[in-house]
């Protein structure tokens, strides 16, 4: 009855072990979804992005459920979903993390490469650049080319939807973009690998960030992950433009000007690079030198 007892005991602590270690929600927005272009996504015969999205969405459910992490998915079937209606249903199920997948083509059939998109803002970016770093890492052992964890500004805060309508409602969320599916080479890893390899790449990574001191602080609700819309960027103040000359002294003439350029649309540049960090404003720049932003 004792060692009955305490293999029970064990059990129960293993159990207790996951779940404190994943406390939180995980949800995965399978890309696209339903008829016509757009519900498609990208198309390159015999691979059509909706169909691969979902694939690699399903067999991630499965093996980060399998780790003890709540995960639910936007779309378990070819269902046409708009951005509002993802992130609304991520908002219902008290997502901690959104996970958007997807694969890329481009017109020339030119362009080969993984990469990962993030917010720019506040932890929201610190959660993207850590989850993102490892997702790539994951996918270059595959063979894919990394071509950076990005972010991208556009006139209401971050240009891509499930981005910006994630992080105001609180949630960090990330794109991969796997691969082009009409580049040879990567496709030879799509082939290779297939979808299952590509999910187990991303389970790897989310499962690896979620046991980080920033992943457990995410999913706990100790990380300040506040709304960020274009209506709560700061406001300039008496103080602030000199703030931020200030904060000029550590970046060349054009470095700043750039800097001052990606939120002019705001009217407050100064005040918002103002509440960033050199090493936010740094990390911009390489992005933009590399040519990735």
């Amino acid at each position: 009855m004792k060692k009955i007892t305490t293999a029970v005991l064990t059990l129960l602590l293993m159990f207790v072990t996951v779940q404190s270690v994943f406390a939180g929600v995980v949800v995965i927005d399978p890309g696209h979804g339903g008829i016509g272009t757009e519900g498609c996504g990208a198309i390159y015969a015999p691979y059509i992005e909706k169909s691969l999205t979902l694939s690699v969405a399903q067999q991630l459910k499965t093996e980060l459920t399998n780790a003890g992490v709540t995960v639910y998915m936007t779309r378990e079937t070819d269902t046409p979903l708009s951005l509002e209606q993802r992130v609304a249903y991520a908002k219902s199920v008290g997502a901690n993390l959104m996970v958007s997948i997807h694969f890329n083509a481009s017109g020339p059939h030119d362009k080969t490469g993984c990469e990962v998109w993030s917010s720019a803002f506040g932890n929201h970016a610190v959660v993207g650049r850590q989850l993102g770093s490892q997702v790539l890492g994951q996918l270059t052992a595959l063979g894919l080319e990394s071509k950076g964890v990005k972010v991208k500004l556009g006139d209401r805060g971050d240009y891509y939807g499930i981005i910006r309508n994630s992080v105001a409602q609180g949630i960090p969320a990330i794109i991969i973009e796997h691969c082009f599916i009409d580049y040879p080479t990567d496709r030879a890893v799509l082939e290779s690998a297939g979808t299952a390899g590509l999910a187990h790449a991303d389970a790897t990574a989310i499962i690896g960030f979620l046991s980080g001191g920033t992943g457990q602080a995410l999913m706990s609700g100790a990380l300040d992950v506040s709304p960020v819309t274009a209506a709560s960027m700061p406001v300039a103040t008496a103080g602030a433009p000199a703030a931020a000359s200030s904060l000029a002294s550590n970046f060349t003439p054009q470095e700043w000007n750039w800097l001052i350029s990606q939120w002019a649309y705001t009217g407050n540049a100064e005040a918002i690079i103002n509440t960033k960090s050199v090493a936010e404003l740094r990390q911009l720049l390489d992005l933009h030198a590399a040519g990735k932003l």
